[in-house]
């Protein structure tokens, strides 16, 4: 028995589904959290449930509703679950009423109805039930009630109006008759939150205390505690058959310093998805809408981009849920200067050049002169305007501790994986590489290296940034597959001697954001827009990030001469 859950955008759907299969897919209290199609076995029934990314009607919308009625069309399901806000009920309905005109056996599951009621919202399930057709249950996916209701539908004879107009009217008809409206609580956080003149500089305190609890106060505090272990681990092979410099220096000495920002990124991405599980994002995102259509954007982006801080990929498969192609290609250009959690190891190594006691400064600095730099391009790169948009606005809830714990898990996860499978791979080599000469036998002191080999090719253009320096060229190609790379590759040439200036430390971290996004994004991007797009954005961050290093270090060259 194959069945597909259908419903609007935040209506509860992948929590209904983690409910019914045990699995863990990711729930989170904005629209547009799912976009592509999940699959599972329903616990006690063996029936393959499949999630559908929401869609509110079957025409328009982005390529997240195109798969959703592409699915409905072509997967011949026994039995189609509409999923429905309990809270939003005329919203819902105009798509059950398309629904039902596709002639499949439907039942209809009224979610959140636990919120419902603490809105005082009351309503007659039996005469909905009569109405269209078709079985209909009260159920609330986040508490578990209700949820042993039976697979059984019934195809609706409720005859579909052909027009918008009529769909909206026959729905809010059906829905008068059916609701009744105690006492309606407001959210009063709202008149705050969104207020005109207080909404963008509380969101400017917001994304503050962000980063003030990421790189100031818990972040560095809990990385002490890795770098004690990675301490540790050092001591306990000193003496042993496994005391080898490749070892000690090559993978401890370099994957040891990036896995200490571990907690880092771990708090950078709690933070995020509690932003995200309470409902605030859609909120920003509302906020922001006036600054995004300065370049060529709309609201609808801004969630994107703000997740595009956590990691780049889950970022670019988001944009799926913008209507228009154009829009999404405009989201993905933009997209590579909004700094990813994977760089913060090498950007904290290089704030600490810049501010010695205190790297989380040069952090900010460099995520400011990232997005400045990407204001700046979006702002000279002309792009078709974006137009009057329609924004759904979740409510605000408590966070959902499992929720959200779950989430990060998962990038804590994906770190873990990255760092098993590219840094430690990677930093093995990169010792080696430094320690033998072209000829493949270990190296003399003073002669040439197969890496030296690599970086010199690379010097005629670090030399108009100021970066004399071949290994800076080698930090930079590292990062090509996995940016956390670039971290581990530094802290191997810093320990055998290399030393920046604080001029050529802002230049190097400035040419490390702007340069093309990780391996993995890139892929996403080629999946999403093709291999086309792809190739476009490479060549253009090259030209970005090599352009704006010149550029900068011109003016800190001009700097330095008129102050002495």
């Amino acid at each position: 028995m194959r069945v597909l859950l259908v419903g609007q955008p935040n209506c509860g759907k992948t929590t209904l589904f983690n409910r019914l299969t045990g699995r863990q897919e990711h729930t989170g209290n904005r629209a547009g959290v799912t976009v592509t199609c999940a699959r599972g076995r329903m616990k006690g029934t063996g029936a393959e449930l499949v999630d559908l990314p929401g869609l509110y009607s079957f025409t328009g919308g982005g390529a997240d509703e195109a798969a959703a009625r592409q699915a409905i069309e072509s997967e011949a399901p026994d039995l189609i679950l509409n999923v429905v806000d309990s809270t939003a009920l005329v919203r819902g309905l105009t798509l059950t009423i398309q629904l039902l005109s596709l002639g499949r056996p439907v039942t209809v599951l009224l979610n959140m109805a636990d919120e419902a009621r603490k809105k005082g919202i009351r309503m007659d399930h039996g005469e909905l039930s009569r109405r269209l057709g078709v079985p209909v249950w009260p159920i609330s996916a986040r508490t578990g009630e209700g949820l042993d209701f039976p697979l059984v539908g019934r195809v609706s004879s409720l005859p579909v109006p052909g027009d918008q107009q009529g769909l909206f009217h026959l729905a809010r008809d059906m829905g008068r008759a059916v609701v009744g409206q105690g006492g309606v609580r407001r959210q009063g956080a709202d008149k705050l939150l969104l207020h005109p003149l207080w909404g963008l500089p509380l969101f400017a305190l917001i994304l503050g205390l962000v980063f003030l609890i990421t790189f100031q106060w818990v972040g560095p505090w809990l990385s002490g505690g890795m770098e004690m272990l990675t301490a540790w681990a050092r001591d306990r092979l000193s003496g042993t058959a496994l005391d080898l410099p490749p070892v000690t220096k090559g993978l401890l000495g370099s994957a040891g310093y990036v896995l200490s920002f571990l907690p880092i990124i771990t708090v950078l991405s709690l933070l995020l998805t509690l932003l995200e599980d309470v409902g605030y994002l859609p909120r920003a995102a509302f906020l922001l809408d006036g600054w995004l259509k300065k370049l060529g954007l709309d609201g609808r982006c801004a969630v994107p981009l703000l997740l595009g801080f956590g990691c780049s990929v889950p970022a670019v498969m988001a944009t799926r849920t913008l209507p228009e192609n154009g829009l999404r290609r405009r989201t993905v250009q933009l997209m590579p200067f909004v700094p990813c959690s994977a760089r913060l190891p090498f950007l904290l190594l290089l704030g600490g050049m810049l501010f010695r006691d205190r790297p989380a400064r040069g952090v900010l600095l460099f995520y400011g002169l990232s997005i400045l730099i990407g204001m700046v391009y979006g702002l000279l790169v002309p792009a078709k305007s974006a137009g009057a948009f329609y924004l759904e606005l979740p409510p605000l809830r408590l966070p959902r501790l499992a929720s959200v714990l779950r989430e990060t898990e998962k990038h804590v996860d994906h770190f873990l994986r990255r760092a098993g499978l590219i840094l430690l791979p990677t930093a093995f080599l990169l010792w080696c590489a430094a320690h033998v000469n072209t000829a493949f036998h270990p190296a003399m002191a003073g002669e040439e290296t197969l890496l030296s080999a690599l970086g010199r090719l690379l010097l005629p253009l670090l030399k108009p940034l100021g970066l004399n320096d071949w290994r800076a060229g080698v930090i930079l190609l590292s990062g090509a597959a996995a940016k956390e790379t670039m971290a581990s590759t530094a802290a191997l040439f810093m320990s055998d001697g290399l030393t920046l200036t604080w001029q050529q430390a802002l230049v190097l971290g400035v040419v490390a954001l702007l340069l093309p996004p990780c391996l993995g994004t890139l892929m996403t991007v080629r999946g999403e827009l093709g291999g086309r797009e792809t190739g476009r954005l490479i060549l253009r961050q090259v030209l970005i990030a090599w352009a704006a290093g010149a550029v900068l270090h011109g003016l800190l060259h001009l700097a330095t001469l008129f102050l002495r």
